[in-house]
């Protein structure tokens, strides 16, 4: 694909690498990047905010992750409607979890019970949970097949490349929460640099034993 014909919005080329979004789903609608490292006190994942449709720029304000669990959060970079259905799920089955069980649902069987749901979903992509139990910080890579993968960090989406070889330089199980959040939007600025479907918005779930800390950040400078 010629990058000129990669077009914002209001039409004006965009010069950057525009790749073909494998790893984003089957379908052209969503792409950018989420990445996400455990932390020796929590975990980190965060996502830019746009969202395009083939080759055009469709929205910059997408959210691509969502809290699911009191102390776990989920995303991808499908389609922003994707997103939304699969998360809505996996929240419901961890509310139901808790009420019949009075406790919260581990990392792992969270994991599972998301990764049946994604693969009951044809077009769905990979998607990443992190999350924190009895156990510590947790990160799990979550295949459209139905594979889940526990991982130190991961990077997924268009932008994946670009992001992973940061988090492979400079990601550790030894950072602080603070380290983790200047990690990742390192990470997310190479994305964005290299990656024309990955904005510069960013949608971040900080997660610790004491919940999930939810923030909409413009730019990964905020993130630092």
């Amino acid at each position: 694909m010629d990058p000129t014909e990669f077009r914002t919005a209001d039409g004006r080329p965009d010069e950057r690498l525009a790749t073909d979004g494998a790893g984003s789903g089957s379908g052209d609608e969503g792409g950018g990047t989420l990445v996400a490292l455990a932390s020796r006190d929590g975990v980190l994942v965060a996502a830019d905010t746009r969202v395009s449709d083939g080759t055009v720029v469709t929205g910059e304000r997408a959210r691509k992750l969502e809290k699911v669990h009191p102390t776990a959060a989920m995303g991808s970079a499908d389609g922003p409607g994707s997103v939304r259905s699969i998360v809505q799920v996996v929240r419901s089955a961890a509310d139901h979890y808790e009420n019949e069980r009075g406790r919260p649902m581990t990392m792992p069987a969270l994991g599972n019970a998301a990764s049946a749901e994604i693969r009951s979903e044809s077009d769905a992509g990979a998607f990443v949970l992190g999350g924190v139990d009895d156990d510590g910080p947790q990160v799990f890579h979550l295949h459209p097949d139905g594979g889940v993968f526990e991982e130190d960090h991961v990077a997924i989406g268009s932008g994946r490349e670009a992001a992973a070889g940061v988090l492979e330089a400079e990601a550790t199980d030894s950072l602080a929460i603070a380290d983790a959040r200047r990690v990742a939007a390192r990470a997310l600025e190479s994305s964005a640099e290299r990656d024309a479907r990955t904005g510069f918005g960013v949608h971040v779930a900080e997660i610790t034993a004491s919940g999930v800390d939810l923030e909409e950040l413009d730019s990964t400078d905020e993130l630092r």
